[in-house]
């Protein structure tokens, strides 16, 4: 990312989480950051979008968190899946989540409200597909409902640790808590074919099995194209595994170096590390 944007993101999330959204200004944001007003115009139309910008980066921070704890694993490993769910609960509470999503909340701005909307089913799509990952395609029409069932409980259990006691909160034990309550819970309605939630997906999206490494590999050659000069060796990489999976028979190990590469680099934009994920996923198939 642009090194000013992101000296305007950090000085932004810092006074939002201080001083809170609603009581800061943009004037405030620049008094901060040291930049003035034309530079924060060039970057964002609003403090709205700021703070848009700020939620999109640390969940493009987890995500490629959870990349970086999945690659050179299986797709079907429980303990990535439980390690990924780590991922996301400890750094909810590093980045106070919960305050920025308050601000979200309380505020009236219907841009605001749509974003949390949308991030909150692209969570749910994402646990929804890991789920078919570590369950099998029988688990796909338990997935959804699982992915919320999932996702609240972890929030709920949170909670209920912070009232009920004084020590620290257990992130590994939770998330490995979790997974064996879901494993139980999609076990049973294989089983018995229960289910309240008809929908598969909510985001319409390219089906899992119809990317080819084709496909994969164009979308990434038209992403490394659009990263500039501070990201040259971002671009290399990423021009690298396009060419890779490109070639007609692409090297598994060697594209997962490429991806461990990647993942645990600086902070990419989450399409990027969307399109990584897929690429880790679709090497994955027999």
């Amino acid at each position: 990312m642009n090194s000013k944007k992101q000296n305007l993101i950090n000085a932004a999330y810092s006074l939002f989480i201080n001083k809170g959204y609603n009581a800061t200004s943009i004037q405030d944001i620049l008094d901060e950051a040291g930049v003035s007003k034309g530079t924060f115009y060039n970057y964002f139309i609003s403090k709205s979008e700021c703070l848009i910008a700020i939620m999109e980066s640390i969940a493009s921070e987890i995500r490629q968190k959870r990349m970086a704890a999945a690659v050179g694993k299986a797709v079907n490993d429980p303990e990535v899946l439980a390690e990924q769910l780590r991922i996301r609960i400890q750094l909810n509470r590093e980045k106070n989540l919960f305050a920025l999503y308050e601000s979200i909340f309380y505020s009236q701005d219907e841009e605001l409200k749509k974003f949390s909307r949308h991030s909150y089913v692209t969570e749910l799509e994402w646990i929804s597909s890991r789920i078919v990952d570590l369950f099998g395609e029988q688990a796909e029409p338990y997935a959804l409902e699982n992915a919320a069932i999932t996702h609240g409980s972890i929030q709920q259990l949170v909670h209920m640790w912070k009232i009920s006691s004084s020590d620290e909160l257990p992130t590994a034990e939770l998330a490995a808590f979790i997974i064996r309550r879901l494993s139980s819970a999609i076990t049973k309605q294989i089983e018995s074919g229960d289910r309240f939630i008809q929908e598969k997906k909510l985001i319409a999206d390219i089906p899992a099995e119809i990317i080819s490494f084709d496909l994969l590999s164009r979308q990434l050659s038209a992403h490394a194209e659009l990263l500039d000069e501070e990201d040259a060796d971002t671009k290399q990489l990423v021009t690298f595994l396009a060419e890779e999976l490109n070639s007609g028979n692409p090297r598994k190990l060697i594209c997962e170096s490429v991806l461990s590469t990647l993942a645990n680099s600086p902070l990419h934009e989450n399409a990027l590390v969307v399109l990584l994920e897929k690429v880790w996923k679709h090497l994955q198939k027999p």
